[in-house]
Formats: C-alpha cells, structure tokens, sequence
C-alpha cells in the first residue's frame, strides 16, 4: 500500500486505516510512505496497527521511506527500534 499523500494527520487517518485492512487483505504487507513529507502521530499509530496485523497474518511486513518527522516520533513515543527491523529506504538517505 502506497499512502500518497503529501501530509496525513488525525483527519485523514480513517481513509488509510482502510485502505491499509484493504491491502492486508490481499496480502500487500508493504507500507509505502514514500510520498509522505509530513504526519503526525497518527501516522505513526496506523503503523503501529498494521504492523500488529500483519505479524497476525504471518505476512513479511516492510516499511518504505518512513518520513524522518516519524523517526523522531518513534523516538518520542518510544518504538523506534519497535518498527526499526521493517523499515528500509529506496534513496540514500540513513535510517
């Protein structure tokens, strides 16, 4: 799943929250977050529901491109090295 949007917050979140079941469903357990530029912790808390889920599915789930703002905010909230095993990057920027 791609979120393709360039700024998600708390007002957008139910639009990815099901759009992310609908591609669990079909055993897409990627989250691409490679046109995200800025999200707040609601982001982070949809990621954490998904990740959640597709562990429960047996699916290899993997994160693309989590904005940097994320990183900070896992820091924050404490799950950083939580998500960190399933994010990888497409550019040369350092997780």
């Amino acid at each position: 799943m791609k979120i393709d949007q360039e700024t998600v917050t708390f007002e957008d979140i139910g639009h990815w929250e099901e759009l992310a079941k609908r591609a669990l469903g079909q055993s897409d357990a990627v989250f691409d977050c490679s046109g995200v530029r800025n999200a707040d912790s609601a982001l982070l808390a949809l990621i954490l529901k998904w990740l959640q889920q597709a562990q429960q599915q047996k699916l290899q789930a993997k994160i693309v491109n989590l904005p940097e703002g994320m990183w900070s905010l896992a820091k924050l909230y404490g799950v950083r090295e939580l998500i960190r095993p399933y994010c990888e990057k497409t550019s040369t920027a350092q997780i």
